[in-house]
């Protein structure tokens, strides 16, 4: 019974059993202590992946970034440049805002009004400041009709204006197109302009150069319009002072009876001198006739009256001369102590007058002149071949960019791969 090979048989089928079961355990054991001992099993574990998954998830991240960060841009780029990108030519000007010497002076200007040129030029910041206002688009719009310039169908949607675009809009876009610089200390002013055609650029830069001789032309205009009106006002404002101080003097000499002192000192000493002699003439012969009649006779009583009316006028004439008469008006030298204020308030007030006479007719004289002018010395130019955009330069840019960036993204993924794997 125990050589039974039915027996021997199913023995030998159990213990192959036992040993691939005993096998698979091990294989199993094997793999749990290799992940349970590696310092990768949590990571594996923390994201749910394995590594072969893992990879590939790296590896399209890094297909998907150089596919926008390298291919994408650069493909681009050639083909808006070399194929879609509009030419666009570049007209040139330069000029000075220069200040002329008026021909009645030196600086005929600053010595009537007291301003310096410099003060009004305000040095060529007035023009580059006009060229970037509303106001200049403005008068293009009028004038030329500005955008019919740069919202052409046959531009390329990315250079081209909107044709629905804003107020601000056009006016950022127009400071893209427009740019002006100042040398120092020269003070020469270079504007560059853009447009679709060169015949375009210079057209818009002969207007734009038109408005800004006419800004420069109005300044001049409102300055000697403002000079002339101070300078009138200043002339009536002296001539009513004038006025108003011989009106004072007349009403003065009036009242007193005096036109003027020396006249009036004239006249009393005349007249002083003349009683006197009268007076001695009487006293003579009031001396004469009373060796002969009795002083208590009519006709003696006569000449002392006379005499004594005579000595009373005098003294009445000294006192209006030294001051001690006692009238209202006071004495003569009274009287000249107000005449002489007012005299000197009218010579004063006459010299004001007369000198703001000259000052007006000579601000009317000078404002015949350009006190200021725009003196253009480089007329806007016409191009021949086109300077934007710059196809190589902007190719070369966004290939370097490109590549750098997709170098860095790069780096840093496969930084993170190795730490993940």
């Amino acid at each position: 019974m125990a050589n039974d090979p039915k027996q021997m048989s199913i023995s030998k089928i159990s213990g192959l059993d036992r040993s691939e079961s005993v096998s698979t355990s091990l294989r199993a054991a094997a793999r749990k202590l290799r992940f349970s001992t590696s310092n990768k099993s949590a990571v594996y574990k923390a994201v749910g992946l394995r590594p072969r998954p893992l990879t590939q998830w790296f590896r399209a991240i890094f297909i998907l970034v150089t596919l926008l960060v390298l291919i994408v841009p650069n493909v681009a780029s050639v083909v808006y440049l070399c194929f879609v990108a509009s030419d666009q030519y570049q007209s040139e000007t330069r000029f000075t805002v220069r200040t002329s010497t008026p021909a009645s002076g030196k600086d005929q200007f600053a010595k009537v009004t007291g301003i310096p040129s410099a003060k009004i030029v305000q040095d060529t910041q007035i023009v580059t400041s006009y060229l970037a206002s509303y106001d200049m688009l403005t008068t293009l719009e009028t004038q030329i009709n500005l955008r019919s310039y740069y919202d052409r169908d046959d531009v390329d949607y990315i250079a081209r204006l909107p044709s629905d675009e804003t107020r601000e809009g056009l006016l950022a876009y127009w400071k893209k197109m427009a740019k002006s610089e100042i040398a120092t200390p020269s003070g020469v002013v270079t504007i560059k302009l853009k447009a679709f055609s060169s015949a375009d650029a210079q057209a818009i830069l002969q207007a734009v150069l038109a408005k800004l001789e006419r800004v420069v032309n109005d300044m001049n205009l409102r300055i000697w319009r403002d000079v002339t009106q101070v300078a009138e006002d200043n002339m009536n404002k002296a001539a009513s002072d004038l006025k108003s101080t011989r009106e004072k003097l007349q009403l003065a000499q009036n009242r007193s009876g005096v036109f003027t002192i020396a006249s009036s000192e004239q006249s009393l000493s005349r007249l002083i001198t003349k009683l006197e002699a009268e007076r001695l003439s009487l006293q003579q012969r009031y001396e004469v006739n009373g060796k002969e009649v009795d002083k208590n006779a009519p006709q003696m009583r006569v000449l002392a009256r006379e005499i004594a009316s005579k000595t009373e006028q005098i003294d009445a004439l000294r006192g209006k001369m030294t001051g001690t008469s006692s009238g209202p008006d006071g004495g003569l030298s009274s009287i000249a102590s107000d005449f002489s204020q007012l005299l000197l308030e009218q010579e004063v007030a006459e010299k004001q007058f007369a000198a703001s006479v000259k000052t007006l007719e000579q601000v009317r004289f000078s404002s015949r002149q350009q006190l200021m002018y725009l003196d253009p010395f480089v007329t806007p130019t016409l191009a021949e071949e086109a300077e934007y955009p710059k196809r190589v330069l902007w190719i070369f840019l966004v290939f370097a960019v490109s590549v750098g960036s997709w170098a860095i993204i790069a780096a840093s993924l496969k930084t993170l791969h190795t730490k993940l794997t």
